[in-house]
């Protein structure tokens, strides 16, 4: 093959990389804008949606610091989801904070892309957690983590690792992980209240007197309707908020590694291994590069699912 064979493959793969990176900047630069105001939306609505479940158990109960009680509940959960959020997931995940003299590859692999990336280098967590994953969270570049399961390190060779790097550090560039934090806390908490709710109307809801009882048939319908719709919101929100940051997420990443072989491989691995994970929780599912098994061998493509299929990720990162 002669020499400017090779030159012309050479500046049709630059010029195709370069076109690439340009679509990407301005996928995520509006990327970045609609998380900003998606997150503002969800806190609104959390907060709405709290305080009304203490309205109709203030009405139920015919006591009115009940209201009071739940607007301070939802701006106090809104406010520790917002600045503590990533603290929580790290510790959900068991994860511990190494330094360059435990990790001295991972540490470099980190620096390098976030130099690439043109965002500050995160603070990176180890979980013990034997299922093959990883996850970024925080609120911003500036407040940001990174967390990897060693079960991820275990099975994943050194091209595979900076694909599922680069990954979550898109995340990071993209302003994925204040939406993922927000939304992990605020689903936990409407979870926990509508568990609550319903607990505190069928044990305690029947002490009323009997005046207040002629109402309470419908009443209780309305409320019971609202409490068991709080969970599937809050999975919803989830669901919405997870599937197409993937798609972008892997695409940037192959963006910074400009080797999208690296990524396929490591997400086929991971789909596949059948490692359940020891700190599985519904709350924080979303995080994850992929959806975590709660069982040995577990299948995780669903419609329920918080991740797009195996094979839609692979179609559209071969197209790359």
């Amino acid at each position: 093959m002669s020499q400017s064979l090779f030159t012309y493959l050479d500046i049709r793969l630059s010029t195709r990389l370069y076109f690439l990176i340009q679509l990407y900047n301005m996928s995520a630069y509006s990327q970045q804008s609609r998380n900003v105001t998606r997150t503002w939306i969800l806190l609104f609505l959390f907060v709405g949606l709290v305080s009304s479940l203490f309205f109709g158990l203030a009405f139920y109960y015919n006591s009115p610091i009940l209201i009071v009680i739940g607007l301070v509940i939802s701006i106090g959960q809104a406010l520790v989801a917002y600045y503590y959020g990533d603290k929580l997931a790290i510790s959900s995940a068991g994860g511990k904070e190494v330094s360059y003299e435990q990790a001295p590859r991972i540490h470099e692999t980190i620096q390098n892309l976030s130099k690439i990336a043109d965002i500050p280098k995160p603070r990176i967590f180890i979980s013990p957690d034997e299922s093959a994953n990883a996850f970024a969270c925080g609120r911003d570049p500036k407040h940001a983590s990174i967390c990897l399961n060693q079960g991820l390190l275990n099975l994943l060779d050194r091209n595979e690792l900076e694909g599922v790097i680069a990954h979550e550090l898109s995340h990071i560039k993209n302003r994925d992980i204040l939406v993922m934090t927000v939304t992990m806390v605020l689903a936990s908490v409407i979870s926990l209240i509508a568990d609550f709710g319903f607990r505190a109307m069928f044990w305690g809801g029947m002490g009323r007197n009997k005046d207040d009882n002629k109402q309470s048939p419908i009443l209780m319908i309305i409320y019971v309707i609202v409490l068991i719709l709080a969970p599937i919101v809050s999975t919803l929100i989830q669901l919405a908020v997870s599937r197409q940051r993937e798609y972008l997420a892997d695409a940037t990443a192959v963006t910074m590694t400009r080797y999208p072989e690296g990524l396929i491989s490591a997400l086929q691995k991971l789909y596949k291994s059948p490692v359940p994970s020891s700190h599985y929780s519904t709350a924080t599912s979303h995080f994850f590069i992929a959806p975590p098994k709660k069982s040995f061998g577990e299948k995780v493509n669903g419609l329920m699912s918080t991740h797009p299929s195996i094979e839609d990720r692979v179609a559209a990162l071969s197209k790359m």
